[in-house]
């Protein structure tokens, strides 16, 4: 840019004429190189506030977490990788790699007993190629799940849904470490019991069978139930119905590893590190691992200027994660998206259900560079 900016205005001297035209293309050309020292990309700041900090100055995530025996991740779509950018930036910062959509079954199985898997195949490859950790996400969910599956029931949906669990899992059987099995079985509300699922129709043992299945196809994964809300504790309806459901499962001898708190921050009311830390340790104590599986932190409705909101979210992140780090069995924290660009709260809909925006609930702004979340994540790290 700058041999450029010289040339023009070398040559745009070289045609004045008079005293004036040579002091006016002077001033624009200082003015220009200016401008382009100044506006350079690593020089962009941190969040739209806060002091500028390219990510090749930061200490990437994966190296920090590593003497703690954490994962740290990210969730990715498979166009991702199209962008070398975000390519870089996911290798260098992150050991564990979540499919953000391209498992989940209406996009793996859109027909029946008809597959697609080649988007994720793609993202399995580059997780083997960087040395990181694969989650699949997700076998059984209510939630974009093929229109097919919906009207069908008893042994039809039985068998389908066994069929489903045994391909994919089979497909990437020792690729993938982590499986988050059944997502989001339990209802909001205060009874804290099964949501009314198409898989409801088998009875609450379509858990059981569902988590079978997986463990037949690969017997070394870690399979997970996986859910939001499910945060707080002791007292609340829903963090105590994946309490009891979770503890069903183990006395029932039923092939579950692990419970995945999904951490969707809401800051408008959410529990106390020491709350969070206290639940996490109760699971913890039925044998389970505990993983923080799709964490952001929206700065939306928090009181403040930008630059102190951004610094809010860097303290609810680093007290988060060092509520896991306090508990031997709480085993990573995944980040929901790559940066605050990738998120799914910039949908209008699910956006508002964490009030108005804008949200920047990510580690890495729109341009990918480090924001004080980040600095929250390493200090945590760090044990500071």
């Amino acid at each position: 840019m700058m041999t450029t900016l010289t040339t023009f205005f070398a040559r745009a001297l070289g045609r004045c004429t008079d005293h004036a035209c040579h002091t006016l293309l002077l001033v624009a050309l200082a003015c220009g190189l200016i401008a382009g020292c100044i506006g350079r990309p690593h020089d962009w700041p941190a969040a739209k506030g806060g002091k500028a900090m390219h990510r090749s100055d930061v200490t990437p995530l994966r190296q920090a977490s590593a003497g703690t025996h954490r994962r740290i991740g990210t969730a990715v779509r498979s166009g991702h990788l199209t962008d070398p950018r975000l390519r870089s930036l996911v290798a260098t910062h992150f050991d564990s790699l979540t499919a953000e959509n391209e498992m989940k079954w209406g996009n793996t199985e859109r027909q029946p007993g008809s597959f697609s898997l080649g988007a994720g195949d793609q993202l399995v490859a580059f997780a083997a190629e960087n040395g990181m950790r694969m989650r699949g996400h997700t076998l059984v969910w209510h939630l974009q799940l093929a229109n097919w599956v919906k009207d069908l029931s008893g042994d039809a949906l039985r068998e389908a849904m066994k069929r489903h669990i045994r391909t994919l899992v089979g497909h990437w059987r020792g690729q993938i470490a982590q499986w988050d099995v059944v997502n989001e079985a339990l209802a909001d509300g205060s009874d804290g019991k099964l949501r009314d699922s198409p898989f409801l129709k088998l009875g609450e043992g379509y858990l059981d069978e569902a988590f079978r299945t997986a463990h037949e196809a690969d017997p070394e994964a870690l399979l997970f139930y996986n859910d939001y809300g499910i945060e707080a504790g002791e007292g609340d309806a829903k963090s105590d119905g994946a309490l009891r459901l979770c503890t069903r499962l183990k006395k029932a001898g039923v092939p579950i590893h692990g419970i995945g708190m999904q951490m969707h921050v809401d800051p408008r009311h959410w529990p106390t590190p020491e709350e969070i830390q206290r639940n996490v340790e109760r699971f913890a104590a039925l044998g389970l691992f505990v993983e923080f599986t799709e964490m952001d932190v929206p700065v939306g409705r928090i009181r403040g200027t930008l630059d102190e909101k951004l610094q809010s979210q860097r303290t609810i992140t680093h007290d988060i994660v060092a509520a896991c780090f306090r508990v031997e069995k709480c085993t990573g924290i995944t980040l929901w998206g790559i940066s605050d660009a990738n998120s799914w709260l910039n949908d209008p809909h699910w956006g508002s259900l964490r009030g108005r925006g804008p949200h920047y609930p990510l580690a890495f702004d729109e341009v990918l560079e480090p924001k004080p979340m980040l600095f929250g994540i390493l200090d945590a790290f760090a044990g500071r």
